[in-house]
């Protein structure tokens, strides 16, 4: 059985802060967000909705489900609750600590994460205003320096 990659999981941040979960995404669109070609995009739309991601609608795109959709939110979390732990305990800047948190995001087990999340983390804020307490919204995740790195387009690099 295929199990999920990081770069599954990167197209599916992505696709969320395109409101795939509300609309389906096109190819043509996600590749030009994440600077792939099309066929690209597209086969990898059919290898998520395979995995159980969500439904692919002919000539509109791939559409997120719930179980998408939570795993980005757990992913979002897991980042920024990272990020925050790496800044608090390490001192390290805003900046450096999301690209620390990138690198562990994949091989932090929930074990750990839990124990981070539950012994220091009672107040964790970040620079896009992410607050894991509350619902996740989409213009937050715009405005986050991590899920910026992701996009490739010339609008979204203006603004970094």
């Amino acid at each position: 059985m295929d199990q999920l990659t990081n770069r599954d999981r990167e197209y599916l941040r992505v696709l969320y802060v395109l409101n795939g979960f509300t609309d389906p995404v096109g190819p043509v669109l996600l590749s030009k967000k994440i600077g792939v070609s099309k066929v690209c995009a597209f086969q990898k739309m059919r290898r998520l909705e395979a995995l159980g991601y969500g439904k692919y609608v002919l000539r509109k795109g791939l559409k997120l489900n719930k179980k998408a959709c939570s795993l980005v939110e757990q992913d979002v979390k897991k980042h920024h609750v990272l990020e925050a732990f790496l800044q608090k305990k390490l001192g390290l800047t805003h900046h450096q600590a999301c690209i620390e948190a990138e690198k562990l995001d994949s091989s932090v087990s929930q074990t750990l994460f839990n124990k981070i999340n539950s012994t220091s983390m009672k107040q964790v804020s970040s620079c896009c205003r992410y607050n894991p307490k509350e619902e996740l919204t989409v213009s937050d995740l715009k405005k986050c320096p991590w899920m910026k790195r992701l996009l490739c387009t010339t609008e979204e690099v203006k603004e970094t």
